[in-house]
């Protein structure tokens, strides 16, 4: 009787400590760097300067004159994001030349992909369901490159505002930190009751690990550069072609200086 007491009392131990280091490991590399951060003055004082700094932006529904261009339906995909807990939905808002083609990457592609980019850390991208956290397996179509009937509007809505994303992996668990996390909820509760020091700190340290600016369009739409396994990815021959030969990003890498003018015949060139 002792004997099976003690056999069951060990497995439940070694089930325990399963679940603990599931737990541990499931934080993602994000997390787990945050983890390791030591701040330093500088960072803390840059830090409290943006917050001092920011001013809030209302988004005006009902205008004078109807607008031009309006965007019928927020980027659904962008609320299991902790990024968009304080950034804008789209984020991208500062260089008017290049944030609608910036934000157009939001709709599949995750932050952590173009601004986590650790030295000397191999990470994998793969395509994952941001609500589950769920990596997919390779397909074509996760590239959406089909046609919508103009009778079905609806399904045009689902294919620029899906929930999948290409996101960095590292050992097999998404690197993103996800806005339901024990880290996110404290973060939360920091900017609502915390001290201007404590706001500082904390937004010092989820900016540390990140990179401000995200590579250059060339690293994925050129053929000389591989930041993104396509084929890997499940890009066809024809997804990859169109990709690599993106006849915007060719213009990015051509017309760096955004007082450059260019005739429309050019870009096609």
């Amino acid at each position: 009787m002792i004997k099976k007491f003690n056999m069951a009392y060990r497995i439940f131990i070694v089930l325990m400590l399963s679940v603990v280091n599931t737990g541990v490991f499931a934080e993602g590399l994000y997390l787990q760097t945050l983890n390791k951060t030591v701040l330093n003055a500088e960072q803390i004082q840059k830090s409290k300067q943006k917050i001092e700094e920011h001013k809030s932006v209302t988004v005006r529904e009902k205008l004078a004159i109807e607008p031009f261009h309006k965007r019928g339906q927020i980027n659904s995909s962008l609320e299991y994001s902790v990024c968009t807990g304080c950034h804008l939905s789209p984020p991208h808002t500062k260089s008017d030349r290049t944030r609608t083609f910036m934000n157009m990457h939001t709709q599949f592609i995750a932050c952590e992909t173009c601004h986590f980019r650790p030295e000397n850390t191999e990470l994998n991208y793969q395509w994952e369901d941001v609500r589950e956290g769920k990596m997919l397996p390779a397909k074509q179509e996760l590239f959406r490159q089909v046609v919508i009937p103009e009778e079905k509007p609806e399904e045009r809505i689902k294919t620029l505002h899906s929930v999948n994303k290409i996101t960095p992996f590292y050992q097999k668990e998404a690197v993103v930190l996800r806005k339901n996390s024990a880290f996110a909820q404290e973060t939360v509760r920091i900017w609502m009751d915390g001290s201007l020091e404590a706001k500082a700190k904390r937004r010092a340290l989820i900016h540390a690990p990140l990179q401000k600016e995200g590579p250059e369009c060339q690293a994925c739409h050129d053929k000389q550069q591989n930041f993104l396994n396509l084929t890997g990815l499940g890009a066809t021959t024809y997804q990859i072609e169109k990709i690599q030969n993106n006849i915007i990003a060719q213009f990015f890498a051509r017309y760096k200086d955004k007082e450059q003018r260019i005739r429309i015949m050019s870009i096609l060139q």
